[in-house]
C-alpha cells in the first residue's frame, strides 16, 4: 500500500496542480469572455467603420472622377468662351466691312442709277435726233430729187431751145 499511497499522493499533487491549472484557466476564460464581450460591439462598431470607410472611399474615388470631369468642363468652357470671343470679334470686324460694303452698294447703285437716267436722256437726245436727221435726209432727197428732175427738165428745155450747146452745158460734163 505504500506504493498507493505514493502514488496516490502524486495523484492528489498532479489533481491540485490540473484543479489549480483548470481554474486559472477558467478565469482566464472568463476574463477573455468579459474582454470578448466588450469588444464584440467594438468589432460591430469597426465593422461599420469599416463599412463607411468603404463607403467613403467609393465616394472619395467617385468625387475625385466629378472633379476630374469638372476640370475638363471647365476646361471645354474655357475653350468655348476663347472660341465665342473669336467669333465676337471675327463678327464685329465682318460687321463693319458688311457696313462698309453696304454703304459701297448704296454709293454705286445711286451712282448706277444716275448713269443709267443720263443713258436713258442720252439715248432719248440720240433718237430725237436720229429721227430729226432722218426727217432732214428725206428732205434734203426729196428737195435734191426734185432738183435733179428740175435740172433735167431745164436741159431738156435748153437741148430743144439750143439743141447745139446742150452738151457743153451739161451739169456733168467736165469743161476744157
Amino acid at each position: 500500500m505504500a506504493l498507493f499511497k505514493g502514488r496516490s499522493s502524486l495523484l492528489e499533487v498532479q489533481n491540485c496542480a490540473l484543479i489549480k491549472t483548470a481554474k486559472e484557466r477558467a478565469a482566464q476564460i472568463e476574463k477573455l469572455e468579459a474582454e470578448l464581450e466588450t469588444l464584440q460591439p467594438r468589432a460591430a462598431q469597426t465593422e461599420k467603420l469599416e463599412a463607411e470607410l468603404e463607403t467613403l472611399q467609393r465616394r472619395s474615388a467617385q468625387t475625385e472622377k466629378l472633379e476630374r470631369e469638372l476640370q475638363s468642363s471647365r476646361e471645354k468652357a474655357e475653350q468655348q468662351d476663347n472660341l465665342l470671343q473669336a467669333v465676337q470679334r471675327r463678327a464685329e470686324r465682318l460687321s463693319g466691312e458688311i457696313e462698309r460694303l453696304t454703304l459701297e452698294r448704296d454709293f454705286y447703285s445711286k451712282r448706277a442709277s444716275a448713269l443709267e437716267e443720263e443713258n436713258r436722256e442720252l439715248t432719248e437726245s440720240a433718237t430725237k435726233y436720229s429721227v430729226q436727221a432722218q426727217k432732214l435726209e428725206r428732205e434734203l432727197t426729196e428737195t435734191a430729187t426734185k432738183y435733179s428732175l428740175w435740172g433735167q427738165r431745164l436741159e431738156r428745155e435748153l437741148a430743144r431751145i439750143d439743141p447745139d450747146g446742150a452738151p457743153a452745158r451739161r451739169f456733168d460734163a467736165q469743161q476744157e
